[in-house]
Order: structure tokens, then C-alpha cells, then sequence
């Protein structure tokens, strides 16, 4: 997948601005507060539909009253023009090849991988950041996931509704909902944990690659219900039952949905070690780093091309080893790459296919 040109109008500090980027390395650099991250936010938002930031709304810049963006991509060697208005409001429509679609048909829907500096916090985080890591970066690959999710999340937030007020205990309509909860519930469960089997492995080898082979890192699902990698769908719906059932008067009391996949967590251990408690700061950096290269691997074995890499001034928080690993990374994997950073040396400059210097919204070419 590559962005073969991009057209920004009146988003944040840009005003109007015409861009080709190489189809490999392109360095962004300029001082702080110029328009970098806004430049990635924009391919962001034309490949995905949304932004990596606030809300929608934000990316109206000040000298107009809606937002546009118009960008080609190449995808399986066919090129996709795509086009995005955002309004004051945060109202957005989009366009693929002229026809308005739904956000789900965009291109970077999958293949956009992005690497910001608190993705760093991951790691030592709340589960809720480890949920979201796995369902907004690793769920794309499985649409029926993340359409299941969303059900899912309907679900549990009714349940929630009735057991705040009250009118769960005895209540024929709560009922009904635990049976969509457990179905549902299910099913999501199920997905994830086919996505983690597929993912998880590649994790591991990038994490022994950056490492050299010196440290084994892993990645454990926590569930709050007693299931293996081997329980099939029907198990774990009997499993939810059983739950439901044990935990009742629990819920009844606290008020709360108090198990399912939204309340799961996942730890990460490091020569068996919990990361959270033992590792360096060198080596949360490496999991991090192995979690978003593993995002290359897994797209490219799904979709037999590479996606495209955002990075936005995370590569001066790697140390030289991390640095050269995913900047060869990137090269041997012709990923075209989209990278911000206030200063350029010249030990990482030689990777650019081209730089450009970013000051107050204007951008131009300097190698």
C-alpha cells in the first residue's frame, strides 16, 4: 500500500498544500509546533476516517469553516482516490473514487500503522490501554471483530444501564440481554484470541530479533473466565452461563457488568519476568518496537503487501540498535514510511529516500 499524493485544505495549520511523498522513507523534520504531527494526522484521517487525536471537529483550521483532504492511494497495484470534508461541527463525509462510502471501505482501514510516543505507556498501563492497543491495531485485520465488538459493547452498556438503576434483579428483559451478552460476548472472545494466535508469534521473533536472542518475551491473555486456547465457541458460552450464574448476586450488588472480554487484561513478561514490574525502559521501548513491526508482518502475511508506517517522534526515543533494526525494518520490507523528528543525524539520514522541512504549515523539500 502506498499514498501516492495527498491535497490538505484549511486542516489545523495547513492552509493548502499539494504533496507526492516518496513511495519509501520520508523524513518530516522542523521545530516543534510547525505541522508535523498534523501531516500525519491528515494521512491518518484520509485513510482511516477519524482522527489519532481529539475530536474531529479540532482539525478545522481557523481561516475557513470545513476541513478537506484528497488523497491516492495504490492498493494491490490499483489506485483508490479518496476524499474527506470534515465540518465545524466534526460532521464528515467520504469519498472513494467519487462515490460517498462508509468509513469501513477506506483504505488505511488495515493498513495504516501508526507509532506515537504514549504508545510507550502501553506496557505499564491500565488494561483498558491493552484492549484498546489489541482492538484498534490488531482487530482491523478482522472486520467481523470489530463489527462484533461494537454489538458487544451495546450490550454491556444496557446491561450496565439496568444494573445501575436497579431493575435488573427479577427483571424478564434483563434476561434477554444476558443471552445477547453471552452470545456476543462469545464471539468476541473467540476472535480475539484467534487474532492473538496469529499475532503473538510474531511478536515473539521480532522481539528476539531486536534483542538478539538474548531475552524471550510473551504475551499472556488474562480472561476472567476459565477458558484455553483450545475452547471452542459453544464451550465458551457455557462458560459465560456459568458466570453469569456464579456472579450474579456480585453484579446485583456492585452495579456492574463485572466480567467479559472488556474487563481482560494482557501482561507481557520477558525471560518470564512481568514487564510491568521488572523491565528497563530500554526494554519496554524494545516491546513496544516489536509490537508495532509485528502490526508489518501480520498485515503483510494477510494481505500479501506492506501497509503504511506513521511515526511520529517516537525514533529519537530508540537508542542506535533500535533505531538501525526498524529503519532496515522498514527498508527490507519496501514499507513506505512517514517519519517526524525535530533533528535528523546524520547515522539515520542515510535511510531517507527524501527529507523534508516542516515551518508553520509549509512544506518543502531539502534532500
Amino acid at each position: 500500500m502506498i499514498l501516492k499524493s495527498i491535497d490538505i485544505n484549511c486542516f489545523r495549520n495547513y492552509n493548502r498544500l499539494h504533496w507526492q511523498p516518496h513511495a519509501g522513507i520520508n523524513f518530516i523534520t522542523g521545530a516543534n509546533a510547525q505541522g508535523k504531527t498534523n501531516l500525519l494526522e491528515a494521512i491518518f484521517f484520509s485513510g482511516k476516517g477519524y482522527s489519532f487525536r481529539r475530536k474531529n471537529s479540532d482539525v478545522v483550521g481557523w481561516h475557513g469553516t470545513d476541513a478537506s483532504i484528497k488523497a491516492t492511494y495504490q492498493v494491490n497495484n490499483m489506485e483508490m482516490d479518496v476524499s474527506v470534508n470534515i465540518n465545524q461541527n466534526g460532521k464528515k463525509k467520504l469519498f472513494i473514487n467519487g462515490v460517498e462510502e462508509k468509513r469501513k471501505f477506506l483504505p488505511g482501514r488495515f493498513g495504516i500503522i501508526l507509532f506515537k510516543p504514549d504508545d510507550l505507556q502501553i506496557i505499564k498501563g491500565s488494561p483498558s490501554g491493552k484492549r484498546d492497543f489489541i482492538d484498534h491495531n490488531i482487530g482491523t485485520i478482522d472486520p467481523l471483530y470489530l463489527q462484533k465488538l461494537i454489538q458487544y459493547r451495546r450490550v454491556v452498556e444496557q446491561r450496565n444501564f439496568l444494573l445501575r438503576s436497579g431493575r435488573a434483579r427479577n427483571n424478564d428483559s434483563f434476561q434477554i440481554w444476558n443471552e445477547s451478552f453471552y452470545q456476543y460476548g462469545a464471539e468476541v472472545l473467540a476472535r480475539r484470541i484467534g487474532l492473538l494466535k496469529k499475532y503473538i508469534p510474531l511478536v515473539r521473533k521480532t522481539y528476539a530479533g531486536i534483542t538478539g536472542g538474548r531475552e524471550e518475551l510473551d504475551m499472556k491473555y488474562l480472561s476472567t473466565l476459565k477458558i484455553t486456547e483450545k475452547t471452542d465457541m459453544e464451550q465458551i458460552i457455557m462458560e459465560f452461563k456459568s458466570e453469569g450464574k456464579n456472579r450474579q448476586q456480585e453484579e446485583l450488588y456492585k452495579r456492574q457488568t463485572i466480567f467479559g472480554p472488556h474487563r481482560d487484561d494482557i501482561i507481557f513478561l520477558i525471560n518470564n519476568k512481568d514487564a510491568r514490574y521488572y523491565a528497563s525502559q530500554g526494554q519496554i521501548r524494545s516491546i513496544i518496537l516489536a509490537l508495532k513491526t509485528a502490526q508489518i508482518d501480520l498485515y503483510f502475511y494477510e494481505y500479501g503487501e506492506s501497509p503504511i508506517l506513521l511515526l511520529d517522534d517516537v525514533l529519537m526515543e530508540l537508542d542506535e540498535q533500535r533505531q538501525r533494526y526498524l529503519l532496515m525494518l522498514i527498508v527490507n520490507n519496501n514499507v513506505q514510511s512517514f517519519i517526524t523528528t525535530t533533528e535528523l543525524t546524520g547515522k539515520i539520514g542515510h535511510y531517507a529516500n527524501r527529507v523534508y522541512l516542516i515551518n508553520n504549515g509549509q512544506l518543502r523539500e531539502v534532500i
